[in-house]
């Protein structure tokens, strides 16, 4: 039940957070000015920002999970022999 829960306020966060701007001052100026000429290419492009700024932190909870999970398996009665 906890782990449901935990999925649900990742995803959650996740997508509340789809509308930021993630933009350096050069690619914000272009997708603004595409905006403004009624092209869809800013969105798009700060779409593809916070998609390629989300994959580090995907990593980092996925090493992290499995990290957990082995030290809770050895500490649960197994001891390691030298």
């Amino acid at each position: 039940m906890k782990r449901l829960i935990l999925i649900a306020i990742v995803l959650l966060s996740v997508v509340a957070v789809s509308d930021l701007n993630a933009q350096c001052s050069v690619c914000r100026r272009g997708a603004e000015t595409s905006l403004e000429a009624g092209e869809k290419t800013g969105h798009g492009l700060n779409t593809g920002i916070l998609y390629l700024m989300s994959i580090p932190y995907v990593m980092g909870g996925v090493a992290g999970v499995i990290w957990w999970r082995h030290r809770k398996k050895n500490s649960n009665g197994a001891t390691e022999e030298v």
